[in-house]
């Protein structure tokens, strides 16, 4: 049975490791790797070998308030922290990311003013999850909450960014493709995917390379995800990477499914984005809040 995000918001799913049935990808994206779509879509598939991963409740919640400026106001802060859960929920009922073994899993949501190259007040939520592989064996293993983890391992990380400004202002992004409401993206070899109410402009066939400078200009103006009303596009940007070698292996389908940047990119391309961005406007504050300054 496909669950999908839009169903998740309605019923106020909200646990890290939920016993409902595993959400399947609803379109599908033409790029996924097919040994790794093929190990992680069946009905249930077996969640791997290796000691079971400890993993994440509930995400931390950062908030970093900037020092002259106004403040962030609770209103705002709250709802992207609820918009961002909702991803965090997706994900987690993924298959290859539920009964996570042999892998940690550690969730985060960032909320900041994000600077912008004209400097116009944005502020902007990440939600970030780090896997990280669970080393049997390793005197780094540590148990919690009766799972396990290698703090010591560096990991793989999908972000999921409520309004990409920063990466399209600063990262080299490039497009791959448009495939139904979604706008195909990488950095390097790193898998993207933009979702938003209106995508940029693309042709694939002119003699030009499309640059992500002018999305990001219109990116700077859009307080969509925090300002119920507000004009914009509701932009959200889900981005995997790990190590380059990695990056290159999973594109070309060479890496192990079971490998911690697998298991992201697995859940990544299984979560129906496309529904989510109309899920996450479900959460609108009842009163009106003050405008950013």
């Amino acid at each position: 049975m496909k669950i999908t995000l839009l169903k998740l918001a309605l019923l106020g799913l909200f646990a890290a490791a939920p016993s409902a049935p595993a959400a399947h990808a609803a379109a599908g994206d033409s790029r996924a790797p097919k040994k790794l779509m093929e190990r992680w879509t069946p009905a249930t598939p077996n969640p791997g070998t290796g000691l079971p991963g400890w993993y994440s409740k509930a995400p931390d919640v950062h908030v970093h308030q900037p020092r002259n400026l106004a403040k962030i106001p609770i209103a705002e802060i709250d709802l992207l922290r609820r918009r961002a859960m909702v991803a965090f929920n997706a994900l987690m009922l993924q298959p290859s990311l539920r009964d996570v073994r042999g892998t940690s899993l550690h969730a985060d949501i960032n909320i900041s003013v994000v600077p912008t190259l004209d400097g116009v007040r944005l502020v902007g939520a990440t939600f970030t999850l780090r896997a990280k592989s669970v080393i049997d064996g390793d005197p780094d293993t540590i148990q919690r909450d009766g799972r396990y983890l290698t703090p010591s391992e560096e990991g793989a990380v999908l972000s999921v960014f409520l309004n990409p400004y920063d990466m399209m202002a600063r990262r080299q992004v490039q497009a791959e493709g448009v495939q139904h409401r979604s706008f195909q993206v990488r950095t390097g070899s790193a898998f993207g995917v933009y979702v938003a109410d209106r995508l940029p402009d693309y042709d694939p066939d002119s003699e030009y390379a499309w640059g992500p400078r002018p999305l990001a200009l219109q990116l700077q103006h859009d307080r969509s995800w925090y300002q119920p009303g507000a004009a914009g596009v509701h932009p959200l940007l889900v981005h995997m990477s790990s190590y380059s070698h990695e990056n290159d292996d999973l594109r070309s389908d060479r890496l192990s499914p079971e490998r911690p940047a697998a298991r992201l990119a697995a859940a990544m391309f299984m979560t129906d984005w496309e529904d989510g961005c109309r899920c996450f406007h479900l959460f609108a504050p009842a009163v009106r809040l003050a405008p950013s300054i």
